[in-house]
């Protein structure tokens, strides 16, 4: 081969790599900047509302569910998987919680591991039904979903359940919150970017066969991942049920469509892989926790502030989608 042959390929790679570059910073600049403009554009539209000590401290109880599910999440779809169960093994967790709170046979400190260790068996299940019995994660987990809801359905549908609220009210401080979400976010930096286990999740969202060909135990990864993000929702389960101080069939609902929405603002690859970084699922949880609360303030419906965030989620699904390859570019 000529040696215009061979710098005539070193100049096309180089040429790709360079465009690859371009296109991951612009990826990582985006989700930031439209989060700057909705915060924007509700300070504007609610005359600065928004931006209230008291709203403020609104919104750090309204992303802590969200930011801490979203850190779970990326442990999922890193690996090219879905959750589809989020909302109702919320639910499930919450009920787990009261039980323990109003049993006279448990002490009330054992709420918490209860949720969290709900959460965890919940998601193993789901993880195990996926690599195990061969089933699509979403199908797997929209069957968890539904077991879930059941469950709290039949518990719940006479009345609803109510806990001792004035015994839980520490667990509702913004203080205890901030460091719960401090704790998270190291933990779930340092194990998703710098340990074998992150980085064995990307490699198999990148290509799975050549992950087993490399050694790395696919289905146990998975299964971790699974449990992982149950857990954390367990954990969020618990301080909703104190916010709150009841629970219902309609425990949870929605947190799966808000965690996708999350995950797609954020710039987040849903097909997984080597770009996967758990920033951009936070950057996209701020954005859909300002994006609810600002367009909450403005007097929007609540079920079309759901819709709003569906038909966000298709556009943007929809604008990223590589029709040619068959698959996402985030």
């Amino acid at each position: 081969m000529s040696n215009i042959g061979i710098q005539q390929k070193v100049g096309v790679r180089q040429n790709l790599l360079q465009d690859a570059s371009k296109r991951n910073k612009l990826n990582g600049i985006l989700p930031f900047a439209g989060l700057l403009l909705v915060i924007l554009f509700f300070t504007i539209v609610t005359g600065g509302s928004i931006l209230d000590a008291q709203n403020l401290n609104n919104l750090l109880h309204q992303s802590f569910t969200v930011v801490i599910v979203a850190v779970g999440a990326v442990f999922v779809y890193s690996h090219g998987g879905m959750d589809m169960s989020l909302g109702a093994l919320q639910g499930i967790t919450q009920l787990g919680a009261a039980w323990v709170i109003t049993s006279s046979i448990l002490p009330p400190g054992l709420a918490i591991p209860a949720s969290i260790l709900i959460g965890m068996l919940v998601g193993t299940i789901t993880g195990g039904v996926h690599v195990l019995m061969g089933v699509p994660a979403f199908v797997a987990s929209l069957c968890v979903r539904y077991i879930c809801s059941g469950i709290t359905y039949t518990v719940t549908s006479k009345q609803d359940i109510y806990i001792p609220y004035t015994e839980f009210t520490q667990y509702n401080s913004g203080v205890i919150k901030a460091l719960v979400l401090i704790v998270v976010l190291a933990a779930g930096y340092i194990i998703f970017e710098y340990t074998r286990f992150g980085k064995n999740l990307k490699a198999i969202g990148g290509n799975i066969t050549v992950a087993k060909q490399s050694g790395i135990a696919t289905k146990l990864n998975i299964v971790l991942a699974y449990a992982i993000i149950g857990g954390l929702v367990g954990l969020t389960g618990f301080f909703t049920l104190t916010r709150v101080g009841m629970i219902n069939a309609s425990s949870g609902q929605g947190l799966e469509l808000n965690i996708l929405t999350a995950i797609v603002l954020g710039g987040f690859p849903l097909t997984g892989g080597s770009a996967s970084r758990l920033h951009s699922a936070i950057i996209g949880a701020l954005t859909v926790t300002v994006l609810t609360n600002g367009l909450t303030l403005w007097g929007i419906d609540p079920y079309i502030i759901g819709g709003i965030k569906g038909l966000l989620f298709i556009l943007i699904v929809g604008v990223t989608y590589d029709r040619s390859k068959g698959k996402l570019v985030l």
